[in-house]
């Protein structure tokens, strides 16, 4: 990174996504996201941009792609030990075509208007800032070759930490009294399972239902029929997608049972197995793990807490896996969420 100094319109325009990132309501990736594109847009030429998470070894995961003005569906794609994502995943460096002539980008799958050819790029890793691994990608692509200055770089780079830091802003816990420190289980923010998947996803698709259905209304109001059509048609599609994502929860993983070690941290996890298959006193549990009874009876508490049971003698019987008393379990657990 050079000593040079941003120009005055890259400070302004970094300023201000700058506050915009910043003032962004937690969870609100998607408006980060288009800050970031749009502040390039307003410095250099962008044809091409998208954000991208690592997902596993060799996934990828595109939340966030443009061609263009035009918006792409979000994908999943794989990678491997000779493409531009590992490169960045273990090089942890910028990449521009101008360090191995294009090799690395001409190996990239193109997306959008495959008859355009990009000719320039930024590709910035993703850094988590407490541990300072690669967890992403940014990038902004340009037909025209050499479009991409050393200060457009590092005004990229500089984005690139601004959303990561945004995004870290919102797992930390706000709250002076640690609720969620305290009781992990009730962020619900946090995804544990397909259920909290489908409730985030079905009040987006909500938002999306309602919007439309007030679109088709005022449409109606004004005598625009062709628009109203658009629009309840449009409605009509939101429906039918708000109905196959619930059809989509309840045949992947009908079979399988839940675990019920997810809800506990990995301590807890640890006595309750050595509760399950050795049955000890909390004295014995303090002397195997080599910690007070005191912190043996904290973690059993928090256990049965957490595990929504009374009994420490339950702990075994709950934790039999695929067993008759498993199945049983889930279907009352099923059962009560539905009432």
């Amino acid at each position: 990174m050079s000593d040079a100094p941003f120009s005055p319109t890259t400070v302004a325009a970094l300023r201000l996504a700058d506050r915009r990132l910043r003032g962004a309501e937690r969870g609100a990736d998607s408006f980060r996201y288009a800050v970031c594109r749009n502040t390039l847009c307003t410095l250099t030429r962008v044809d091409s941009f998208y954000i991208a998470f690592y997902r596993g070894t060799n996934d990828m995961v595109f939340p966030y792609l443009f061609d263009g003005d035009a918006f792409q569906p979000p994908d999943v794609g794989s990678f491997g030990p000779h493409g531009l994502s590992y490169w960045i995943r273990m090089s942890k460096r910028t990449y521009r075509p101008s360090q191995d002539g294009g090799a690395l980008l001409a190996r990239c799958l193109p997306f959008g208007d495959l008859e355009q050819v990009t000719r320039d790029t930024i590709v910035c890793p993703l850094l988590d800032p407490a541990s300072g691994e690669v967890v992403g990608l940014m990038s902004a692509g340009s037909q025209v070759a050499d479009v991409y200055t050393d200060e457009m770089v590092e005004a990229a780079e500089w984005l690139a930490r601004a959303l990561m830091h945004a995004i870290t802003q919102d797992s930390k816990d706000l709250s002076p009294l640690e609720l969620y420190t305290l009781y992990p289980e009730l962020d619900s923010a946090q995804i544990r399972d397909e259920a909290d998947l489908f409730i985030q996803v079905a009040a987006r698709m909500e938002e999306l239902h309602c919007a439309v259905a007030d679109l088709a209304a005022q449409a109606g109001s004004r005598g625009d029929e062709q628009l109203s059509t658009a629009a309840e048609e449009t409605r009509e599609l939101c429906e039918r997608l708000q109905v196959e994502i619930a059809d989509l929860l309840r045949h992947e993983g009908a079979d399988e049972s839940p675990d019920p070690l997810s809800v506990l941290t990995e301590r807890e996890s640890e006595v309750a197995r050595l509760i399950a298959r050795d049955h000890p006193s909390n004295a014995e549990l303090a002397a195997s793990l080599h910690i007070s009874e005191k912190t043996v009876k904290t973690h059993v508490s928090n256990i049965l807490r957490k595990l929504d049971i009374s009994q420490r003698s339950a702990i075994g019987w709950l934790l039999q896996s695929n067993g008759e008393q498993m199945s049983a379990l889930l279907n009352r657990t099923m059962s009560t969420t539905k009432s």
